[in-house]
């Protein structure tokens, strides 16, 4: 069996190949260890494995949809938790899906938008979110620009210690 270290360096080197031949072995412990890598704000492994999201939805969801849709799922009950575990990259994560396959997912982006938007916690990592979505599937953030650039907003104010948007 694979460990954390090995899904770490293959998302690491986008090494998108690699990864697909161990999701097909395990996809729930691929989704586990890249999960685990969003937890660091800024780091380069938070960025690969958000990418690594995108590029499994996109070359696996074929096959397993509904893997794809738990996943969004879990990450959506993740952020109305109560507990103390705070899952601030679940906007991006949901994001990726949706636009690795905007066809089967893209309904999913206005769930995402609205469980996060209010939420200072989960506003940067859906203002990244948006941008891949709208990279991917640009029909799915209009109309939403003006809330989009409040967003923004909210997010630089909260870099410089202001609230966030609501």
């Amino acid at each position: 069996m694979f460990t954390k270290d090995e899904v770490r360096a293959l998302a690491v080197r986008e090494d998108f190949d690699g990864l697909v031949q161990l999701f097909d072995v395990d996809a729930d412990r691929v989704r586990r260890f890249l999960t685990r890598l969003t937890y660091a704000p800024g780091s380069d492994e938070h960025a690969a494995a958000i990418r690594c999201f995108e590029h499994l939805c996109a070359r696996r969801s074929a096959g397993v949809e509904e893997f794809f849709r738990e996943t969004m799922r879990r990450h959506v009950w993740a952020m109305n938790e109560e507990g103390a575990n705070v899952a601030w990259s679940a906007p991006e994560i949901i994001c990726a899906i949706i636009a690795g396959n905007p066809a089967a997912y893209g309904a999913f982006f206005s769930y995402a938008f609205e469980a996060a938007v209010d939420e200072p916690t989960f506003q940067p990592s859906l203002l990244e979110g948006c941008a891949m979505v709208e990279r991917a599937a640009p029909e799915l953030v209009r109309g939403r620009e003006e809330e989009i650039a409040r967003l923004a907003a909210a997010v630089r104010g909260q870099g410089e210690g202001r609230g966030g948007f609501t």
